[in-house]
């Protein structure tokens, strides 16, 4: 399965950062991405709006065309190995 790890370019900012939090879960559970960077201001991020409806990061994009939302889950998924389109 292909899948693409969209973040900020903000890859400097550790910590609680939820872009940050995403891409190490990812990493520790041993996941294959692609890695997408986006601006790190919402203003920029017209083209994550347009696939996806929304400004905000991480995302996750699925070669299916779906997506996954959110830090707290992509992490929750990532660390319990259900890391799939419709998860």
């Amino acid at each position: 399965m292909t899948m693409k790890l969209h973040r900020c370019k903000g890859t400097f900012i550790k910590g609680p950062h939820p872009c940050w939090r995403a891409q190490k879960a990812l990493d520790e559970a041993g996941v294959e991405y692609e890695l997408v960077k986006h601006p790190i201001l919402h203003g920029g991020r017209k083209d994550v709006q347009r696939m996806t409806g929304k400004k905000w990061l991480p995302v996750i994009e699925f070669d299916d065309g779906s997506f996954l939302f959110e830090s707290k889950v992509i992490v929750d998924h990532a660390r319990s190995g259900t890391l799939r389109p419709g998860a």
